[in-house]
This record gives C-alpha cells, structure tokens and sequence, in this order.
C-alpha cells in the first residue's frame, strides 16, 4: 500500500462551487434532503473519529490514520457537500439544521457501541465504506449537475481508499482473532442492514423540519423518500461493486464468490423494488 500521504488528496478550492448550473437541481427537492443530509453525517465524522480512535488506542497506526487521514478527508466531503448546499438553495440554515443533528445523533454515537472485537469493527468500517462509496457513485452517475458530478466522483475515490485501509486493519487483526466466517457474515449482515438508517433519518428530518416550520418529518415520510430514491437506485447503484466489496473480508473461495455474485446482485435489486 503507498505511503499515507497525511493530508487530502484535494480540497474546496478545486470544486468549481460558482461553476453550478442551479437550475439543473434547484427544484428537485429530494436532492435538496440527500445533500443536506449526507453533509451533516460527513461533517459529524470529527465524533466518528474520536471513538473509533480511542476503541483503537493500542493501535497506533491506526489511531494516527483515522485523526489524521480518514477524519480530516471525511470532514472535508462534510465541508465541499455543505458550501454545494448553500450555493444551490443558499437561504438554507445549514447551521441550525446541523446543530439539530449534532444534539439528536451525538449521543447515540459512543464508542460503546462498537463492535465486540477489533476485527469485526473494522469489518463493518468495510461495509460502511462500502455504502458510501456506493452511495456517492450512484450520485456521480445520477446527478444531473456537472459540478455535483465532480464532487461526487472525488468523495467516491477517497471512501474506496478509506475502505482499502479499514480492509488491511481487518485483515491484521483477523491473523489474530481467526474469528469464523460465519460470524463475520453475520457482522457484516447486521451492519448492512442497520446501515444509514438511523444516521440518515435523523440528517434528513433535521433538514426537512428547518426548511419547514411546524412540519413533522416522520418515519413514513422516511419511507415514502427511500420509496423515491429506488427509481435512482435501480438505475444507477453499483450493485457488483458493492456486493464484491461487502464479501471481500468473508474471504470466500473464488469458485464460490464466482457462483454466489449473480444471486446476491438478483437479490439486491428485488430488495429495492
């Protein structure tokens, strides 16, 4: 693996913010939610750092590469997505919005609620970086703004890094835990499926409510906008990629992984149906 370079691999000053085609987006209120949210849940990452480099404390390549590559890239997508936002829909409270979720998801991300060993935390730091790298090709390839699609191409390329670091940790702690198959499918499972759920509701409500005053954004309003998005999914989410990320730290037999890819992408794209 190269040399940690210590800083980001780009910064604000190459997105060409005054470049934007406003009308592209300005209407569409759903990009307006997903683009908020996911600028809180990126910014917030300082807190995600912290905890994951004091569960790590032993480790110190680790704790060095999560506070200062993983978290400083990571609030730096929170930053780019933010200044995107504002430039697009600039009446937005983005401060208030965000101070909103700080105090609502804050407390419920404690290093606590890690995983139970140190090679399966670093295999669901796997699986989220699947989803985000996932996520942010699904918007490079569905935007319908030059500049978003530039933005997002940028954050995809430093979460695939991020996700070949936590996989390397995985697969140091992994020589020594030999923690079963099964068991880190299962992790991987249980992280899968709680993934951005609780993070993303709470960003989008928080966006939702300060947009709109003495509107509640509930649970079915949640659904009804994943409902939504799976027109975009269907169209543009990296199923292969994601798939073959998400198994990679359950090593399987090449044979296998080769005979299980068609079945597991079938059963991706029905779940989003």
């Amino acid at each position: 693996m190269a040399k940690n370079p210590r800083h980001p691999r780009w910064s604000l000053q190459d997105i060409p913010f005054d470049r934007i085609e406003c009308a592209a987006i300005a209407e569409e209120n759903d990009w307006f939610y997903l683009l908020a949210g996911a600028s809180f849940v990126e910014t917030l990452s300082d807190l995600y750092a912290r905890n994951l480099a004091e569960y790590y404390g032993s480790n110190l390549e680790a704790q060095s590469w999560l506070r200062e590559q993983w978290e400083q890239e990571e609030v730096q997508h929170g930053r780019a997505l933010r200044a995107y936002v504002l430039a697009v829909w600039p009446d937005f409270n983005w401060e208030a919005a965000y101070a909103r979720f700080v105090a609502e998801y804050g407390p419920l991300c404690q290093t606590e609620s890690l995983g139970p060993t140190p090679a399966l935390e670093m295999a669901a730091r796997c699986v989220v970086e699947t989803g985000t790298a996932s996520f942010y090709t699904m918007i490079q390839q569905a935007s319908p703004e030059p500049v978003l699609r530039e933005l997002a191409a940028r954050i995809r390329a430093d979460e695939v890094q991020h996700y070949k670091y936590f996989y390397r940790f995985f697969r140091e702690y992994q020589t020594r835990e030999r923690i079963s198959r099964w068991r880190i499918l299962r992790g991987l499972w249980q992280r899968a499926a709680e993934a951005d759920l609780e993070d993303s509701f709470l960003a989008i409500r928080c966006a939702f409510e300060l947009r709109n005053p003495g509107q509640t954004f509930t649970p079915n309003d949640f659904r009804a906008f994943r409902k939504r998005l799976s027109v975009w999914i269907r169209r543009h989410y990296p199923f292969e990629m994601a798939i073959k990320m998400l198994m990679k730290p359950v090593a399987l037999p090449p044979m296998l992984q080769r005979l299980l890819l068609p079945l597991l992408m079938r059963g991706a794209r029905r779940a989003v149906t």
